[in-house]
């Protein structure tokens, strides 16, 4: 574990800082239980453990609404 004088020396010589990227790989999160099929899934864009970029897909679960509306 980096104790706060080790973080204090690097945060004034960025040069000691590591580049610690990794590939980046896209991942499926959702939708959370099997009966919720379609409700909402994101596709995340990773490098490592960080979130690049999110893909909303919103899914369509009928729930009569076009005959409530009626």
């Amino acid at each position: 574990m980096i104790t706060e004088d080790e973080l204090s020396a690097i945060e004034a010589h960025p040069e000691l800082k590591k580049d610690y990227r990794t590939e980046e790989f896209w991942m499926n999160v959702g939708p959370q239980h099997p009966s919720t099929h379609g409700v909402l899934r994101l596709v995340l864009k990773m490098d490592g453990e960080v979130i690049i970029d999110c893909v909303p897909q919103i899914g369509y679960l009928h729930r009569g609404l076009d005959k409530m509306a009626e």
